[in-house]
């Protein structure tokens, strides 16, 4: 999302296609009866039927019939329940399996260990340890699992014992149960293993040593350098970067630099590994290393030395920096400002304008890495480019340019550069189209007259360009403001479109009496037009604007009606919030869902709002809810807490966050977590998230070992990853915590919910509004009313309905990727 601007357009797709046992709505009543009395028949086959369908019936009695299940006479029934109760992760499974691991059949000492592992439980740990020395080789593996599931410190003993089990799948089971529980008493014991016969346990043993990250293993680690199959060598090679020792880099740069030379994953895992280590000595080498890789384009995704070398950190900034101010060859000048510009270190820039004027690098290269790094110092000798006698190096510092540029500085230095070239026609248009985004960039008011004078060019594509450039800038005069009005009514649609997110973005008054007097007159584009207005109503404080607003909407189209609305709850005026008063009584529940989003931008009519949150429709209910977070006082924590236990989970899932957010403000937060902390065992996985969302938002969390626990089993990996966020946003959590992340870290099955346990982006300070426009999947047009989870970068996730548009309008969201989820009644 391009974010410099005050109103951002966005088209989402909405994926609708889930698994079918995620939509529970098409399920009768009859059929869940019938479910419960076929697990009560007499006829095993019968019920064996039911058991074998449990995932398919809705998640809350699916866990109930499996629970019982479990105590079925029928060992088939058991297995099939046992399957169920892991899928749905049922709290208190595990305890009813633990006779199991008695059974003379191993298929269900298999099946009792396998359903602990998917739902752990301390009370399994003693008959696991039992089972890891039962006759049965599948059966100890399973265990192994089991315990290291557990991420309980009394498993480690246990486990321990069993690193020489003489079949090799249970050590390597053993092995990754141990990595998995991250305890320090494994390590010496692991070392050992690096000596297994069976080279798969062997590379398990180093990547556990790596996650481990002891110094005690670096030794036998460097000995693993020496092993006959490279995949060892690869994980031994990781987890000595890993562990980040400098006794490790001679070893690590024979691998690269002796008659031997290694190829392939193993050199690029000993490249890697010098990177991480980081030392003047590895730092020094990669350097050298460099030359040979050369040049590639900035975001190469072969770049290994330039990889490790931004991994390695300050100690290579200073040997790039010194490697540049001596006289290096033009290949390794280029590769080393490519490196500076990837390392994030801003200071690096005048190194790069020094190498790029020296005649040393790459010009466009050196322009890539100066735009890579960010550095608003570095604008002069981008715009210096501008004038370049090579088109190559123009488009790049055009580009360039617009990354370094920030309207909101108003800086005017680009403006004297770009006038020459913009108004000579013999530029090509494609470049007078980048300049013209350069002015809009600058932000500076000397800008506007050359943008306005583009907007009655005879080429389209400039006319775009300037209308686009106008929006970046923000700030356009009542001349420009006609001349986009007009352009309202070109014969070309996308002319039509830019602008009025123009207007959108920098139109006012007058821009806003022009458009309702638009609207009265029939032929014009009025979805544009609403899009116009809804904006330029923002900046818009005249007497009686909102009134003739207001008086729009009765006779307006559906579309329309949403823009008006909208408008005016972006009006910051007390006529505009009466007027939305007055339209929360309509009958028609599309008109109370808009003004029920519309509201949160008006305090003084929460009354209203608040009665919004208990409207008949579920979708005025969810947007009403939504937008008390910014706006409820102390006496709506009621109705917010009420909204918790919702029947409709798009409304039950912002009350968590509304609640979390008006309870921190006003201080009001013992019995708000209360009630969020019991509605982490709600059924439904998004009202769980907006609960936890709700925690976070106050800084707090609940009693220790509940948010682990989500962590841990929850069937939802949107749940998990949003305890995962808690966990490393609210202090407190202690070993419980860490251990929690760490072994979400090793061993979640969801590749994002890992990465957030990992670690937690930061978010932007800088906040815009956003319109969202709803496309399902494989579609090409929004939809009205369609139902949407919308994910801000913040992880703050909104739930209810579109508009009559088929949009969603949200304010001040931080800035950065904004996405759409599986909506809240097709969650699981």
């Amino acid at each position: 999302m391009k974010a410099k601007r005050r109103l951002a357009s966005l088209v989402l797709g909405l994926a609708l296609l889930v698994p079918a046992q995620e939509a529970s709505a098409g399920i009768w009543p009859s059929s869940n009866t019938r479910a419960r009395e076929a697990l009560a028949s007499e006829d095993p086959s019968e019920r064996r039927r039911a058991a074998a369908k449990l995932l398919t019936l809705p998640p809350k009695l699916g866990r109930e019939l499996a629970l019982a299940a479990l105590d079925d006479d029928d060992d088939q029934v058991r297995l099939l329940a046992a399957q169920a109760a892991a899928a749905l992760a049922v709290p208190g499974a595990s305890e009813k399996a633990i006779p199991w691991l008695q059974e003379r059949d191993a298929v269900i000492r298999i099946a009792a260990c396998n359903l602990m592992e998917a739902v752990p439980s301390d009370n399994a740990l003693p008959g696991l340890a039992r089972a890891l020395g039962d006759a049965q080789a599948d059966v100890r593996k399973a265990a192994a699992g089991a315990m290291g599931a557990s991420g309980a410190s009394e498993a480690v003993s246990p486990l321990l014992g069993r690193l020489d089990d003489a079949s090799p799948a249970v050590r390597l089971e053993v092995v990754r149960a141990l990595a998995r529980l991250g305890d320090k008493r494994s390590v010496v014991p692991l070392v050992a293993r690096l000596q297994d016969q069976e080279f798969e346990v062997r590379r398990a043993a180093a990547r556990a040593l790596g996650r481990l990250g002891d110094q005690r293993a670096t030794a036998t680690l460097l000995l693993a350098l020496q092993d006959k199959q490279d995949v060892v060598k690869v994980e031994a090679l990781l987890a000595l970067g890993q562990l980040r020792s400098p006794d490790s880099v001679n070893a690590v740069a024979a691998l690269l630099t002796g008659p031997d030379r290694a190829q392939g994953a193993v050199a690029e895992a000993a490249t890697r590994c010098l990177g991480q280590i980081g030392n003047d000595e590895a730092t020094q080498l990669l350097v050298r290393m460099l030359e040979g890789e050369g040049p590639r384009s900035l975001d190469a995704p072969r770049a290994v030395v330039r990889s490790a070398l931004v991994e390695a950190g300050p100690a290579a900034i200073q040997a790039l920096e010194k490697a540049l101010r001596a006289s290096p060859s033009s290949r390794l000048a280029t590769a080393a400002v490519l490196t500076l510009g990837a390392s994030g270190h801003r200071a690096s820039h005048a190194e790069i304008i020094r190498a790029a004027r020296r005649g040393l690098a790459d010009e466009e290269a050196a322009l890539r890495a100066l735009g890579a790094l960010g550095e608003p110092k570095a604008l002069t000798y981008v715009l210096e480019q501008l004038d370049s006698e090579d088109p190559a190096v123009r488009r790049t510092a055009a580009s360039v340019a617009l990354d370094l540029l920030e309207p909101s500085r108003g800086d005017g230095r680009a403006v004297d550069v770009v006038r020459p070239r913009l108004v000579d026609l013999t530029t090509p248009i494609g470049e007078r189209i980048a300049l013209a985004k350069v002015l809009g960039a600058t932000g500076s008011p000397r800008a506007e007259p050359l943008l306005r004078s583009l907007l009655t060019h005879d080429e389209e594509a400039l006319q775009i360009a300037a209308m686009h450039a106008l929006r970046v800038a923000e700030r356009a005069g009542p001349e420009t403001e006609k001349l986009l009005v007009e352009a309202l009514e070109d014969d070309v649609r996308a002319v039509r479109l830019a602008a009025a997110e123009a207007l959108a973005a920098v139109g006012g008054n007058t821009a806003c009496k022009a458009l309702l007097e638009m609207l009265s007159r029939s032929g014009v584009d009025r979805h544009a037009i609403g899009l116009a207005l809804s904006g330029a109503l923002a900046r818009s404080d005249a007497a009686g604007l909102a009134g003739q607003a207001e008086a729009q909407v009765p006779t307006a189209r559906p579309a329309v009606r949403d823009a008006l609305i909208e408008g005016l709850g972006r009006m910051t005026t007390d006529e505009a919030g009466a007027a939305l008063a007055r339209l929360a009584n309509s009958a028609d529940a599309d008109d109370r869902r808009k003004v029920a989003e519309a509201l949160a931008g008006h305090p003084k009519q929460v009354a209203k709002l608040t009665k919004l949150a208990a409207d008949a429709d579920p979708a005025v209910r969810a947007n009403a809810v939504w937008s008390l977070r910014r706006t409820a006082p102390a006496s709506a924590l009621i109705e917010l807490t009420k909204r918790l236990t919702d029947a409709d989970a798009a409304v039950a899932g912002n009350a968590g966050v509304a609640l979390g957010t008006a309870a921190k403000r006003h201080g009001q937060m013992d019995a708000a977590r209360k009630a969020l902390c019991a509605t982490l065992a709600d059924p439904r996985a998004y009202v769980r998230v907006g609960a936890l969302q709700g925690l976070r938002r106050m800084g707090t969390s609940c009693d220790a070992g509940a948010v682990e626990g989500l962590l841990r089993r929850d069937s939802s990996w949107r749940v998990r990853a949003a305890a995962a966020h808690l966990l490393h946003e609210v202090p407190g959590g202690g070993v419980q915590a860490e251990r929690a992340l760490y072994r979400c870290q090793v061993d979640d099955r969801d590749a994002t919910v890992a990465a957030t346990c990992a670690s937690v982006p930061s978010v932007a300070t800088e906040r815009d509004d956003i319109l969202v426009f709803v496309v399902p999947q494989n579609g090409k047009l929004p939809v009205a009313r369609a139902p949407f989870a919308l994910v801000r970068p913040d992880g703050v996730m909104r739930l209810g309905a579109a508009d009559r548009r088929g949009a969603v309008f949200e304010a001040k969201v931080p800035r950065g990727d904004v996405s759409l989820a599986v909506p809240a009644a097709l969650a699981r």
